[in-house]
């Protein structure tokens, strides 16, 4: 599987509605039996040549079915073939020895009909699970899909190559930083020296093709309007400034190295000016403004063969996700457009908010809202908590933060900012046009369980020890997603009589997990802009990340415009796309999941 594979790409250009067959035709002048070599697409289970489906190809000696499927217009899917001589070919197999297997992939097309609901699979459940290979029963697309290789966590699906993108036109940005009268002051300014109260500037980098990233090298702390050789050498900056915590000790920050942007500094300039921090103490700055070229990342290409649906247990039994770049998990419902995370385990389907059209992307990802009841007018972006001073901000509900207890503090007593916004739109595009027969409680994991990193925080404090998340674990440390709730009974959030859960919701709606963005293809280190969960506007996850004492911020989880999994201070703000869970019998009157021909819910 390490083999760089034969990789081609299918695209329908027809008006029409497709069907296609992918075949490998033996030349005749081939000489090494199909017996003995070990073949995989994508990453379907390795098997002998010999055991693909055999088809009778003019001209070929012989010919293997390697893929079927559908697209319609405008689709595409990209294949990646491997194969090898089989390890159980020993010396002993003589007419093995000094052959050539030479072949051709051969692709047919033709214009069908097919279809999940004309094959008579009309429960959306069902649909998604026979069109994975337009199986002709629920239980050998289940087999198929359950033969595939695990995937690999540690790497993104797809694995991408990037190439640096260097910008034409030059950009500002700003780096605000204590100013130097306050070094040697003591007291909330102790932590600050003659140096790190300066940017950080770089003459050289390296970029990561593998990961997409930069590091800035050969680095000096300097006031970049001292730099008089702009035009002669070369600098670069990543970004730099200031936090502050509940008493306003003020540390700056210089980031070097993982950075998705870097700069190539053509001049700058500064000015002084105060900000105020965390505790309210206005703070003497430096605010130096910085014309340059934007230097980022372009996507090369992309081996696309971590994709399609996958298996992992979670609390009620087998559930079915979507990993990597995939087009076939659009679903239109409610009059909106919606992505399939998952088959969970109980049947219910869980779906992703994808916008009103069927091409959304950025901004228009996001959920609108419109309540003057809660002050919003088109809103699209919010805070997950209009507070960050305590780690009980990273619940989508919380308790009392006024005591010394983890169990108060994150008691599902007061809806987060999020949770509002989120009920209000329920209550509007669900509720009040009559769709919530087909909505599934199946609940929604706000997993404040923690970390078990050493010298971590409680969960309560807000100085001493910074407190890290389960999620934080799993997704920078043990790269291992989960399907299950750890403390089910506070943070899976579910409506009263739901006792598999909290009983706390109002109505059955919530956000993407940290581990549901792992499964789609997200991780660490890495940049993902091909995933299905990918949008370049930043939106909130339900995952808490850590409380920092040094900022005093409750921090969560959400996908940012990079193509990871980002941080965020609950006080942002972001894009909200929601999560809903379809119930298990429900039925669809058409299409095959892509973006132009999707799942179309059945209502009436």
């Amino acid at each position: 599987m390490q083999l760089e594979p034969y990789t081609f790409t299918i695209k329908n250009t027809c008006d029409s509605f497709i069907s296609y067959e992918v075949d490998l035709g033996i030349l005749e002048e081939s000489d090494l039996s199909t017996s003995y070599v070990a073949t995989v697409i994508d990453k379907n289970a390795i098997k002998l040549l010999s055991e693909y489906e055999e088809t009778k190809i003019d001209g070929y000696k012989e010919g293997r079915v390697l893929q079927t499927g559908s697209l319609a217009y405008e689709d595409e899917v990209t294949y990646n073939l491997r194969m090898w001589m089989d390890e159980s070919v020993t010396m002993e197999d003589v007419d093995s020895m000094n052959k050539t297997l030479m072949s051709k992939i051969i692709v047919t097309a033709s214009v069908s009909n097919y279809s999940p609901v004309d094959q008579g699979f009309t429960k959306l459940a069902d649909a998604m699970l026979v069109n994975e290979y337009q199986s002709t029963s629920v239980e050998d697309a289940k087999a198929k899909i359950a033969s595939k290789q695990a995937p690999d966590f540690t790497k993104t699906a797809p694995i991408i190559d990037w190439q640096e993108k260097h910008e034409q036109t030059t950009t500002t940005t700003t780096a605000t930083l204590p100013h130097p009268d306050l070094v040697g002051q003591g007291g909330i300014y102790s932590k600050l020296t003659a140096t790190n109260i300066l940017p950080r500037i770089g003459t050289s980098y390296t970029f990561d093709s593998e990961t997409g990233k930069y590091t800035i090298t050969n680095l000096q702390y300097v006031d970049p309007t001292t730099i008089s050789d702009y035009n002669s050498k070369d600098y670069y900056i990543c970004s730099a400034g200031m936090n502050t915590d509940a008493s306003d000790n003020v540390t700056p920050y210089q980031n070097i190295s993982g950075c998705t942007t870097i700069y190539k500094i053509v001049s700058a300039t500064k000015s002084e000016s105060t900000t105020t921090g965390t505790g309210g103490t206005r703070i003497k700055t430096m605010v130096y403004k910085i014309t340059s070229y934007a230097y980022t990342q372009t996507e090369l290409e992309s081996d696309k063969s971590d994709k399609g649906l996958y298996t992992m247990n979670d609390a009620d039994g087998t559930s079915y996700y979507y990993r990597g770049s995939v087009n076939n998990n659009y679903v239109l419902f409610g009059g909106f457009y919606w992505r399939i995370i998952r088959l969970n385990g109980d049947g219910s389907i869980r779906l992703l908010y994808a916008g009103k059209t069927s091409d959304a992307t950025g901004n228009n990802l996001n959920m609108i809202l419109t309540d003057s009841s809660l002050g919003y007018n088109n809103k699209s972006t919010i805070q997950f908590n209009t507070i960050k001073n305590n780690p009980g901000y990273v619940g989508y509900m919380y308790g009392n933060i006024l005591n010394n207890s983890y169990e108060e503090t994150n008691a599902n007593e007061q809806d987060s900012e999020i949770k509002k916004y989120l009920d209000s739109w329920y209550k509007q595009n669900i509720e009040d046009t009559g769709l919530s027969e087909y909505i599934s409680d199946s609940g929604f994991c706000n997993d404040r369980s923690l970390s078990t990193v050493s010298n971590n925080g409680d969960g309560v404090q807000t100085t001493g020890k910074h407190t890290y998340y389960a999620g934080y674990q799993r997704y920078y440390q043990a790269k291992e997603p989960i399907l299950t709730c750890p403390n089910a009974s506070n943070d899976l959030f579910t409506l009263s009589g739901n006792t598999n859960g909290n009983e706390a919701l109002t109505y059955p709606i919530g956000l993407i997990t940290v581990d549901e963005l792992m499964l789609s293809g997200l991780a660490d280190g890495y940049l993902n802009k091909s995933a299905y969960t990918y949008s370049s506007s930043t939106y909130w996850g339900m995952s808490p990340r850590h409380f920092s004492v040094t900022s005093t911020s409750a921090n969560e989880f959400g996908a940012n415009s990079a193509g990871s999994a980002g941080s965020y201070w609950v006080t942002f703000t972001h894009g909200v796309r929601a999560v809903l869970n379809l119930k298990s019998d429900t039925q669809i009157t058409g299409g095959i999941g892509t973006a132009n021909n999707p799942y179309v819910v059945k209502t009436a």
